[in-house]
């Protein structure tokens, strides 16, 4: 059975129709080898057709990898003889990209590079007939090409229908694809349901012992992740990272791959962190500021910046921000250079914003930009008590909300972001203006109920794109990033000491060990959409504990994300497995409770689990190992100012943290000799001095001393 077809000709219109215009298409069947998926929101402006539902972005615009999707393009019925078909196609940095025609039973290759992000190029059919079709596909060793929409040039004043099939085959091959390794132990039972008790009073040391392996398997491969695959791609003569050829750019490069290549020096090298990651940090405000400190895309081969419309700067830096200094700032706090870093382009954001609102200026019309500013802007305003932080976040805020219903038709990535966004803005509201609290709140209401009623599956796991009919849309993709969303929705709630959506935040989670979501890629055949996936499950699972989604991202951990059954498969450089590692990492933190052995060493074994209001901590090594083990803090309070550890994307959430003063008292039980000591909450934030004999194992409770 065929997809159906979505086609806008001759509309003329700026924005994509409002989501109460558009019919609402659903999949109805796999077709063997693959799984069609048509335009749900396509823009057609003269006889074009825009991908405006496009499953990735690259400067602002939406499109389709040929790598991933084959495009079947129709030719409508008054195509001429002289009419010219023509795509839009996408360039990142020097390097040719290939795309496969076939027309007419001719089959032709197209290789190009522009200077542009997205430049408008003819296809080399010949003459054009009505009615026929065109396919476009990617394959062959050479980079594959990524399109943003196609046109039909000349007499025909009507848009070519567009229809993508989704190849089913993992598009990268070998260790960096969605290939699940088998291993049992994940189904769900009462002793299975017994590890994952929120707060036993009694020491668990098998569960402990388990969390020592998950942790450290993991943070053994992304130490040699570290070593062997991102530092080898340093660029030595401009400082910067070279993940995918000679270009550092700002929404992938900066946003997606250099933070987590921090996060891996963060947890397992920190000299590495303290010299090559502060260097590269260095080196692109350098080479790359362009207007103030805002950056533009750099060629590392040519010595020189790429030149950059306004929008995709903006989207670029508000990307850089969210995604890639956010989540370095929540675990190095403010007295690193990253934090200035944020705070400026956020600063020059708002300083050349051009867009004009009833509310004042902005710097985008585009939903993600915004949403990643309101993510941004909250946390600064907390940070630093400075109240244009908190004036930009609430213009946004109104633009969006006081018109009243808004509901963003995108629920996944390149358009959730506002609604995690909105959250932890009305959080820290709560405080901040409690009259913008008051205001916003049933409007975040209407957002929230929306989604509930017409966004989600039978399992109450949000899909990707908002439907025009309420019920269970069970035939509707379902991506990746439905956790993202609910930080929103458990932000409301817990702000307002409310439990409104609290089952529709549990529900979800106690669904994910059912047979639909084995070995499932959420969206398309990579590691980062599980990963992505995971790390949304984990952002919730702090605040609202569920048995079966912990089985479920130790399950995705062990037999995917890193794999237990390999030692030797780690993970590429670009974007897609750098945010996997992210993920690897804030589920490590979930096994040790925050505590860092440092330094890291291969073969050492780290993990805890909850004891009371305290932890039990299991650590085995296979060499002799001296060394610290560092106790995480509030950092939440301390850092980054919030009353509470709101849930947020881009954070490691507190599984256990002591107050770093010499006040606090801790209490450190060595089990195995019988030992006692009251240490100071300073003192174990800075590190407890351990020594390891091979294969003996050290098991230590550490609980707060009453009183203090």
């Amino acid at each position: 059975m065929k997809c159906p077809i979505v086609s806008r000709k001759n509309m003329g219109r700026p924005h994509p129709l409002p989501l109460s215009r558009q019919r609402a298409w659903r999949v109805l069947t796999p077709v063997f080898a693959c799984l069609c998926l048509p335009w749900v929101n396509a823009h057609a402006s003269a006889a074009q057709t825009l991908f405006t539902s496009g499953p990735q972005e690259f400067a602002g615009q939406k499109y389709y990898w040929l790598a991933e999707w084959t495009l079947e393009v129709t030719l409508p019925a008054d195509v001429a003889p002289g009419d010219r078909l023509e795509v839009l196609f996408g360039s990142k940095g020097p390097h040719q990209r290939t795309l496969h025609c076939t027309y007419d039973g001719r089959s032709s290759t197209l290789a190009d590079v522009r200077k542009q992000a997205f430049e408008w190029v003819e296809l080399p059919l010949g003459t054009l007939a009505g009615g026929k079709r065109v396919v476009l596909s990617g394959k062959g060793p050479e980079p594959i090409a990524f399109l943003a929409g196609v046109r039909l040039r000349g007499k025909s004043n009507s848009a070519p229908e567009v229809k993508a099939v989704r190849t089913a085959a993992a598009t990268s091959s070998g260790q960096h694809s969605a290939t699940w390794a088998e291993l049992p132990g994940f189904e769900i039972t009462e002793q299975i349901r017994a590890l994952w008790e929120p707060s036993p009073q009694e020491p668990d040391w098998a569960r402990a012992e388990r969390s020592a392996r998950f942790a450290g398997i993991a943070l053994g491969k992304v130490q040699r992740w570290l070593h062997e695959q991102c530092l080898p791609i340093r660029d030595e003569r401009s400082g910067l990272f070279r993940p995918t050829g000679a270009e550092w750019n700002f929404q992938d490069t900066a946003a997606d791959c250099y933070p987590f290549y921090v996060w891996a020096a963060f947890f397992t090298d920190k000299d590495v962190l303290e010299t090559v990651m502060l260097d590269a940090l260095k080196a692109e405000q350098r080479l790359c500021n362009d207007l103030d400190r805002l950056p533009v895309r750099y060629n590392m081969d040519e010595g020189r910046k790429v030149p950059t419309d306004f929008d995709a700067m903006v989207f670029g830096a508000a990307e850089y921000a969210k995604d890639g200094l956010v989540p370095i700032v929540e675990i190095a706090g403010r007295n690193h250079p990253w934090f200035d870093r944020m705070q400026g382009i956020a600063d020059d954001l708002f300083k050349h914003a051009r867009y004009d609102t009833p509310y004042g200026k902005v710097p985008s019309t585009n939903v993600e930009v915004n949403g990643d500013l309101l993510q941004v802007l909250p946390r600064l305003y907390s940070m630093t008590g400075r109240r244009p932080y908190l004036d930009w976040a609430h213009r946004l805020a109104d633009h969006y909300l006081l018109p009243g219903k808004f509901v963003p038709s995108r629920l996944s990535d390149h358009g959730c972001e506002i609604i995690g966004g909105l959250g932890l803005l009305f959080a820290v509201d709560r405080t901040a203006c409690p009259e913008k609290f008051e205001q916003y709140r049933p409007h975040l209401e209407h957002m929230f109920d929306e989604i509930l009623r017409r966004g989600t599956n039978s399992d109450g796991i949000i899909v990707g794109e908002l439907q025009a009919e309420a019920g269970s849309h069970d035939h509707v993709v379902t991506r990746d990033g439905w956790g993202y969303d609910l930080v929103g929705f458990l932000d409301y709630d817990l702000a307002l000491g409310t439990s409104r959506y609290r089952e529709a935040v549990r529900r979800p989670m106690t669904n994910l060990l059912k047979p639909r979501y084995l070995k499932f890629n959420w969206d398309h055949p990579s590691r980062d959409n599980v990963a992505d996936s995971v790390e949304g499950g984990l952002y919730l699972l702090r605040q609202v504990p569920v048995a079966e989604a912990f089985l479920w991202a130790d399950r995705e951990i062990a037999t995917l994300l890193v794999d237990h059954t390999d030692p030797d498969r780690l993970w590429g450089v670009h974007k897609l497995e750098a945010n996997t590692v992210r993920t690897v990492l804030i589920h490590t933190m979930l096994h040790t409770r925050n505590t860092i052995a440092r330094p890291w060493r291969q073969g050492l074994e780290l993990g805890a689990a909850p004891c009371g209001d305290g932890i039990a901590v299991f650590v085995k090594s296979h060499k002799p190992y001296e060394g610290r083990i560092e106790f995480d803090i509030p950092r939440h309070r301390l850092w980054m100012g919030f009353e509470q550890d709101w849930p947020r994307m881009n954070a490691v959430p507190e599984w256990f943290a002591v107050e770093p003063d010499e006040s606090h008292r801790y209490r450190v039980d060595n089990v195995d000799d019988a030992s006692a000591q009251v240490i100071s909450g300073k003192s174990l934030s800075e590190g407890l001095p351990v020594r390891i004999a091979p294969g003996k194992p050290l098991r230590l409770v550490i609980q707060r001393e009453a009183g203090t």
